[in-house]
């Protein structure tokens, strides 16, 4: 069964992600290699489905054709398990720290979990994938920009002390969304003016109650 979190998504599966990576450190023919803050990684190499999972640090998912960031990933973490996902080399992801990763085809990871009877961990990754994604749609599709904005906030809230003291409360949430800066800012303003927000040098610093509506 899935266990969940205090908000009630279903928690990350942590020990069955570091077990597939504990089962690749052994071998030579996929090597830990290191990375900088900006290196991106394709789905789509030479036509081949690609597989990556981060050992150490922090990345987003993004979408190639505007930066859409789509997903933040932390270690330990995997992407580019599904053989289904339509359109692969539409996304990237892209190391926001330095990192420490296992980059392989989607073809040899899957001879390997086959060699190695780890289906069950497989399993496990693709059901958070799956959770993680129903609730991106639900708390940024077909919602009030109001709305989307006051969920993004949440999200930065709960972000690591890096992201909240390095990334600004308006660029966190054009990187994630297609809303405009003005609109964003007059939102966050007018926030920040009624005292729900506390937000100095454009860092969100405190979030207080949100209204419900604007």
């Amino acid at each position: 069964m899935d266990n969940y979190d205090k908000n009630g998504l279903t928690s990350k599966p942590v020990a069955h992600i570091q077990a597939l990576i504990d089962s690749l450190l052994p071998l030579t023919l996929f090597p830990v290699r290191k990375g900088k803050p900006g290196q991106s990684f394709q789905f789509l190499l030479q036509d081949k489905r690609m597989c990556f999972l981060l050992v150490r640090g922090e990345c987003v998912i993004k979408r190639n054709s505007d930066s859409l960031i789509l997903h933040a990933m932390i270690a330990p973490g995997i992407t580019g398990l599904s053989n289904f996902t339509p359109a692969p080399a539409h996304l990237k992801v892209q190391a926001t720290t330095a990192i420490e990763y296992i980059y392989l085809s989607l073809d040899e990871f899957y001879r390997h979990v086959d060699d190695h009877d780890l289906w069950k961990a497989v399993a496990y990754s693709l059901m958070h994938v799956n959770s993680r994604f129903n609730e991106y749609m639900k708390s940024t599709t077909a919602i009030p920009n109001y709305e989307l904005i006051c969920n993004l906030l949440t999200a930065l809230s709960e972000e690591s002390f890096e992201t909240r003291a390095t990334v600004s409360a308006v660029q966190y949430i054009l990187d994630r969304t297609s809303l405009s800066r003005s609109g964003v800012m007059k939102t966050l303003a007018a926030l920040n003016a009624g005292g729900y927000i506390v937000i100095k040098r454009g860092l969100l610093i405190k979030m207080n109650k949100l209204p419900e509506k604007f």
